[in-house]
């Protein structure tokens, strides 16, 4: 049996909201069940299926687990020590791994779930004898659990775009790989770069084989969140979320400042609070109307935010500009050139919008990876083709064959942090937390049911 899960986004709680330890509870009792089913087998087509518990499961975490994009201490940091700089100092893996610690200990009761899992196993029922007459009866089933039964638990991490640091061939990274493994509970060798392919590790490429799975994170079919050829380097998406999405409300929270005695404090905690959230819209470019949304939500006095947010947004501009990725980006800085030369001084609101569309096209279209996945499937002997990335959740039959007996699906492992979207019609936003979880079985495990999958929504 084999579980995936993606896009955790944990982060060092500087930059939004984490996700609850409720969740991973969630996911082990979840676990559970899948276990307990799996462990029912069917070894042809119409026999009679029996009870014999698996020996083993597999968790393989595909990408963005713990996010050392999303945090506010690479702010002000010169640019030796940004993701982006060639030639990385000790500065910049110190910064790393203190930025590490801080999202382990912030999250540090979830980890402990999910160690735990790797710990203990997942328990299951040891026997699955026929009840008596007696017991069906009274409780109307069939069979009876007796004993209990450990199932070993791998737990296999491969990186994205949020945590690609883990991929970085230096010994300097070592450290901070091995606190990971610790603490999450991995199978991963803290010695070597976390794989980013499923080929740069035999043992996950094994399990994704003996599962007919094929399972990478997706970030390589979004270019604005890919650096090739190589995945162990930044991206202009490190770029946007330190120089634009994390800075925003720093900037205009601190433009408020000399207004402060004039504001409700409690709006002002609530707006910037929210700000705080841009990174979580889908897609990303209605960072612009979340803004402008939140801004009327809070009721501050248009007369001061408003001045605070242009000059905010002009500066950060400026700033994103300077960064080194963008510059030597030919397209984007004529982009950018052209907004400075449009709007000067007049910036506001809609013109970042419209940055963030030019960047963010590929990633920010749901159906975008369907045809990614197709394009596997054609080149692939695979069954299941399972990306993460999007944080768009969903399953797509992709086509049938061998006369029909078999099927190629996609699948999208969505994300576990919260989500905000435009409804259909009317203004403002609808929000709610997501977590997504798809189960493999081999051939005849789970009564012959190959997969499952899980996605659950919760009100915010």
């Amino acid at each position: 049996m084999l579980a995936i899960i993606s896009d955790l986004h944990l982060t060092d709680k500087t930059s939004g909201e984490i996700i609850s330890d409720s969740a991973f509870r969630l996911f082990r009792n979840r676990l559970s069940d899948m276990a307990y089913d799996a462990s029912w087998h069917c070894d042809a087509e119409g026999a009679e299926p029996y009870y014999k518990p698996i020996e083993r499961m597999d968790i393989i975490l595909l990408g963005d687990i713990p996010d050392m994009i999303r945090s506010e201490k690479w702010i002000g940091q010169p640019d030796d020590n940004m993701p982006w700089s060639k030639k990385k100092t000790d500065a910049f893996y110190t910064l790393a791994d203190n930025i590490v610690d801080d999202i382990l200990l912030k999250n540090a009761s979830s980890f402990e779930i999910l160690k735990d899992i790797h710990q203990k196993g997942i328990r299951i029922p040891l026997t699955m004898d026929v009840a008596s007459r007696a017991t069906q009866e009274k409780e109307k089933v069939k069979y009876a659990a007796t004993g209990d039964h450990f199932v070993t638990v791998h737990i296999h991490y491969m990186i994205g775009n949020h945590d690609w640091f883990f991929c970085i061939d230096d010994r300097r990274m070592d450290k901070t790989r091995k606190k990971v493994v610790e603490k999450l509970g991995l199978a991963n060798d803290p010695g070597k770069p976390f794989p980013h392919a499923r080929k740069d590790n035999t043992e996950i490429l094994w399990v994704q084989d003996e599962h007919k799975v094929f399972a990478e994170h997706g970030d390589e079919y979004d270019p604005t969140n890919y650096q090739k050829p190589h995945r162990d380097d930044s991206s202009i998406g490190d770029a946007v979320v330190i120089k634009l999405l994390n800075a925003i409300p720093d900037r205009i929270e601190h433009y408020l400042q000399p207004s402060a005695d004039k504001l409700d404090p409690d709006e002002l905690k609530a707006f910037i609070k929210a700000l705080h959230e841009i990174d979580n819209l889908r897609p990303y470019t209605l960072a612009a109307d979340w803004i402008d949304y939140k801004r009327k939500e809070s009721k501050l006095p248009a007369a001061i935010i408003n001045p605070a947010i242009s000059l905010a947004l002009r500066e950060v501009i400026a700033e994103f500009r300077q960064c080194p990725l963008v510059a030597k980006n030919k397209q984007l800085s004529i982009i950018l050139w052209f907004v400075k030369l449009m709007f000067g001084r007049g910036f506001n609101i809609a013109h970042l919008g419209y940055i963030l569309k030019v960047l963010h096209k590929t990633k920010d279209t749901p159906e975008s990876y369907r045809k990614y996945a197709l394009e596997m499937a054609n080149k692939q002997d695979k069954d299941f083709f399972v990306m993460g990335h999007t944080h768009y959740a969903e399953a797509v039959p992709l086509y049938n064959y061998d006369e029909g007996k078999r099927s190629k699906i996609y699948l999208n492992t969505g994300t576990w942090r919260s989500v905000h979207f435009k409804p259909l019609q009317g203004d403002g936003f609808i929000s709610y937390k997501t977590m997504t979880i798809a189960g493999f079985y081999k051939p005849n495990e789970r009564k012959g049911r190959p997969f499952e999958f899980w996605t659950g929504y919760l009100a915010i």
